[in-house]
């Protein structure tokens, strides 16, 4: 059987409704073509977005400080509709976002979620960072700080959303909210282990070739002015609302 064939886009700073907007497009495109998928690297400018199991409480049990506060800091503030519970988005932070075709690659949910993992374990074990899976919290862990974290929806056997890998953000950023619902657990960086500022882009030819093996694919970059960032607004992007802008 030959491998599948991928397109991944390196987006850049993306603001976070058109990212989730794109999502479902392109999901939508994977599921009425039985598509395997495509692979979307970005970042986001400083954002706070709320899992869906904060749906009840609005996330503010999340929130170590004012909605005020988070506003004065340029911070944006979103509802979504993936797995977990809180977590910041910035500059520096690679996401990974694969809408993927789970039926294609023969993947449970858990399985899917731990070939993530694997991407960013694998890649910080070749950069000499011995890294680990913590068994009861997702994402990737080194020293007892997460460095990247997961947090996926699943739909009809699509995937959205993925991981963040956090390379040279401003962690501060964390210090305003509880990292995934876990109290008393740091988040931490490339950069504050090692003293070495990566960009985004100078890690995404590395975590392609990851992807690329753990998954069995081809993939093949292309064109980002095909995209629909700027599509028309979905009934499904309420799930992505602002709190405050």
């Amino acid at each position: 059987m030959s491998q599948a064939v991928v397109e991944y886009y390196e987006l850049g700073l993306v603001d976070y409704a058109s990212a989730f907007n794109l999502q479902l497009q392109l999901s939508r495109k994977v599921k009425e073509l039985a598509l395997p998928g495509f692979l979307l690297f970005l970042e986001h400018p400083p954002t706070i977005t709320l899992g869906y199991s904060l749906q009840g409480d609005e996330g503010k049990t999340e929130l170590l400080v004012s909605e005020e506060v988070i506003v004065q800091k340029g911070i944006k503030l979103f509802h979504t509709d993936r797995g977990g519970k809180a977590t910041f988005h910035g500059p520096g932070q690679l996401v990974t976002y694969p809408i993927f075709n789970l039926n294609h690659f023969n993947l449970s949910s858990k399985k899917f979620v731990n070939k993530l993992e694997d991407t960013v374990l694998n890649w910080l074990q070749k950069k000499g960072i011995e890294a680990y899976r913590d068994l009861q919290y997702p994402g990737v862990w080194v020293q007892g700080k997460k460095i990247a974290s997961v947090g996926v929806r699943i739909q009809d056997r699509v995937s959205r959303h993925g991981i963040a890998l956090n390379l040279c953000p401003d962690l501060e950023g964390f210090d305003l909210i509880v990292p995934c619902g876990i109290a008393r657990r740091k988040m931490t960086s490339f950069l504050e282990i090692t003293g070495q500022r990566l960009k985004p882009e100078e890690v995404v030819p590395e975590i392609v070739r990851e992807f690329a093996k753990l998954f069995d694919l081809e993939l093949k970059q292309g064109e980002t002015n095909i995209l629909p960032l700027e599509g028309g607004r979905d009934d499904n992007q309420r799930m992505a609302h602002a709190w405050t802008v």
